[in-house]
């Protein structure tokens, strides 16, 4: 027996099964044509070796990995040359994945993990693409003209270890890049959101921003609840469509969903059984390492709208069946399906389902098969690593669901969504500006609000909390997490509030809780953030520190990192601990720099921290002061002794009205007046908008809707005069203002 070094590529036809059962003969013609006819020239071409065909696959070896790609992108190029409309129907496409590892000869025949891993990453490309192992990909990536999307350290059957995943990028605007994993929205998501890391630049508070999507192996040992606990694994898809796994993983998270809401009944998260998705497991090591006492598990297969939905109940403590039912029916009849699922497991826990509500308005769900059958099409493609094209396919799949259902609230809070998380190239994508797309943001959160899922909640209390809104951000959350108790981010976003509402002693509760119900470790960074900034918002600064100073400075997700730092410094300097002041200054430079959003200073801080009480955002700023962060960017030039303190600030401008210009970066006429309630109204550059103003230690500080707290520092402008409107000048982080008040001034 013979072992070597090899890079393997398997190529599989997608839904070969269904082509067949329409035209048999002709389907193993076209394949054939296709083998002899580009698959062959092209593995020639490229100096690789046909193993042999498996049905509708075929295994073929290269020495080179280089070599390898190439013939890949080789076939795929040619197969989509030339296709009609009337040729796609019938059309064969191909999936592609490659592998670098060790290979096991017998004869002329190839065996081994080389072999098993590249199989499985096929199976995660898309039709037309090609999926590489992190081998391939790290012997690649520096000697072809392509991009790579990472998918993450993906779990796959019959391997031990996860494997690093990259799926490989023809568009020659991607060439040399490698975007990151999608850690953003959804249960998004987590989630968490390179590509999908460059959407979250300049979004303020990221609680809900990061959804761990990309499952990796859960914290084994959790104690288990003193109630009935469940998790529901990911549902097999036995259709011969590859492409409607997307049924098989929105029917589990629905089941979970509805499944939480069971009173007395514990249920994880969705996120935490999808780390075993394509995996082999023991019921007992899954209940063990969950820390739950059932497994429900199951299959659809859906032919046409047929439907046929297997499910079984397994006690992991004996791995015992306690209930097996099959579920048959039309896809009109999808939503009346889960609901008999849900009551059969109920009656077989002996628990009390919760009283009929109208369940789709209740969850923010729709009762239409074709708005929810859009609805589960969008999903998967915004859940994983996707190109501008493709995600403005999963805003046009979204929008499809609520022109079905214009009720559905799960379909207009992932519209808010994907219009959050619009970078320039995914407008673009989508046919408008990064602006309009803002506006939208709101436009769909507003049609959410009427039947308001966890997405919505999550979004809005983010949105709430930066507004230095966080009491109703917390009464939004304690709603969201009763509606889903089985979503982490419902929890993470309640502390969130809390500690920003100055109750940072509650929030430990509901950051254990989303860890019980999700512990994938995938998200470890950013609950290390919270659960110190919640000691440090309480003046435990030593415990603040154990926590903070475990977050991975490698790690690609920024976040954390970025918040995390300006906190772990800020309380270093509390301790006077000087000689770790210094060792952590330059990274804090850097994250504070990378933002692209006023660089190093006090006032980014202040953006991104809107604490409802002064003391604790004093608390924060005395620490970065003591370890030696400017309150200013170094551009302001101004003299410090004609620096106006809090209490002159507040006699100068609050209720008081202003005239004035932006001088820098634009010259824009702008106006103040206070209004009767006690808010403020701001008149620039045409646009009126109402907000708040207060004054925080020595800064002026201003919040409005759609936008985040703003603050700077307010000084005398000794050239300026009452005519010219410019008696003092207000500096942040990237605009400079002169003003003068239109009643004397008692300064």
């Amino acid at each position: 027996m013979e072992r070597r070094l090899a890079a393997v590529l398997i190529a599989d036809v997608v839904g070969y099964s269904r082509l067949s059962h329409i035209d048999e003969e002709g389907t193993r013609t076209r394949f054939q044509a296709d083998l002899a006819g580009i698959i062959e020239p092209a593995i020639a071409t490229h100096r690789g070796r046909l193993v042999k065909t498996m049905g509708d696959a075929v295994l073929v070896e290269f020495r080179s990995v280089v070599d390898a790609l190439r013939c890949a992108v080789d076939i795929q190029q040619q197969k989509a040359i030339g296709i009609t409309d009337l040729a796609a129907a019938q059309r064969l496409d191909f999936r592609i994945g490659i592998n670098l590892g060790d290979i096991i000869v017998e004869g002329e025949d190839i065996q081994g993990d080389g072999v098993n891993i590249a199989h499985r990453l096929q199976a995660l490309a898309q039709p037309g693409g090609i999926v590489v192992s992190g081998a391939a990909y790290d012997h690649l990536r520096e000697k072809l003209p392509f991009g790579y999307a990472s998918l993450g350290a993906q779990t796959v059957k019959n391997i031990a270890d996860p494997v690093r995943a990259y799926r490989v990028l023809l568009d020659p605007a991607a060439a040399g890049k490698t975007l990151g994993p999608k850690m953003a929205f959804a249960s998004r998501r987590v989630g968490i959101l390179a590509g999908a890391l460059l959407l979250l630049l300049g979004l303020g508070l990221a609680a809900a921003w990061w959804k761990p999507w990309q499952a990796s192996a859960p914290i084994a040992g959790l104690p288990a609840v003193d109630r009935p606990s469940l998790v529901v694994l990911p549902f097999d898809n036995l259709s011969d469509d590859k492409e409607q796994a997307y049924l098989a993983d929105g029917f589990t998270e629905d089941l979970t969903t509805e499944l939480a809401r069971v009173p007395g009944l514990f249920v994880v998260s969705r996120n935490a059984a999808f780390a075993y998705k394509g995996k082999e497991i023991k019921p007992a090591d899954v209940a063990s390492a969950l820390g739950v006492r059932y497994l429900l598990e199951g299959s659809i297969r859906r032919v046409g709208d047929e439907m046929r939905i297997n499910a079984q109940l397994i006690d992991g403590s004996t791995a015992g069946h306690l209930w097996a039912d099959r579920f048959d029916g039309q896809w009109s009849e999808v939503f009346s399906l889960q609901d008999k699922v849900v009551t059969n497991i109920a009656d077989a826990l002996k628990l009390r389902l919760v009283s009929e509500q109208g369940k789709a308005g209740l969850a923010g769900g729709t009762d239409n098969p074709a708005a929810y059958e859009a609805y589960l099409k969008g999903m998967e493609i915004y859940q994983r690593p996707n190109t501008p094209e493709e995600f403005a396919r999963a805003v046009r799949y979204f929008r499809e669901a609520l022109e079905h259902d214009p009720d559905f609230g799960a379909a207009a809070s992932s519209l808010a969504w994907t219009y959050w998380d619009a970078d320039e190239e995914r407008a673009k994508a989508m046919g408008m500006t990064t602006d309009q797309a803002y506006d939208n943001v709101f436009k769909y959160l507003e049609m959410a609000a009427r039947h308001p899922t966890s997405y919505y909640s999550q979004l809005k209390s983010s949105l709430l909390v930066r507004e230095h809104r966080s009491a109703e951000a917390v009464d939004l959350m304690f709603k969201a997490a009763a509606l889903n108790p089985s979503d982490p981010w419902n929890y993470i976003e309640l502390a969130n509030a809390l500690i920003f509402n100055g109750r940072a002693e509650e929030a430990h509760d509901y950051i254990d809780a989303a860890l019980r119900v999700d512990p994938n470790p995938g998200w470890t960074d950013f609950r290390l953030y919270q659960s110190g900034l919640a000691d440090f918002s309480q003046g435990r600064f030593e415990e603040a520190v154990a926590s903070l100073e475990k977050i991975d400075p490698n790690s690609p997700d920024p976040w954390p990192k970025f918040y995390g730092l300006q906190v772990l410094v800020s309380a270093y300097g509390h301790l006077g601990r000087m000689d770790q002041v210094a060792a952590h200054e330059e990274a804090l430079k850097k994250v504070m720099n990378n933002r692209n959003d006023g660089g190093f200073s006090q006032l980014l801080t202040q953006k991104y921290f809107p604490f409802k009480n002064e003391a604790d955002i004093e608390r924060l700023l005395a620490g970065l002061s003591k370890a030696g962060v400017p309150e200013l960017p170094d551009w302001v030039k101004l003299d410090p002794k004609d620096r106006l303190t809090g209490p002159e600030i507040r006699s100068l401008v609050l209720g008081r009205e202003l005239n004035g210009r932006m001088t820098s970066p634009e010259d824009i006429p702008f106006r103040v007046t206070p209004s009767a309630d006690g808010s403020i109204i701001l008149f620039e550059a045409s646009e009126e908008r109402k907000g708040t103003a207060w004054v925080q230690g020595d800064f002026l500080c201003s919040a409005f809707p759609k936008a985040q707290t703003t603050c700077g520092a307010v000084f005398r402008n000794p050239g300026g005069t009452r005519d010219g409107n410019n008696e003092f000048k207000m500096v942040l982080r990237l605009h400079e203002y002169e003003f003068s008040p239109l009643n004397p001034s008692p300064q």
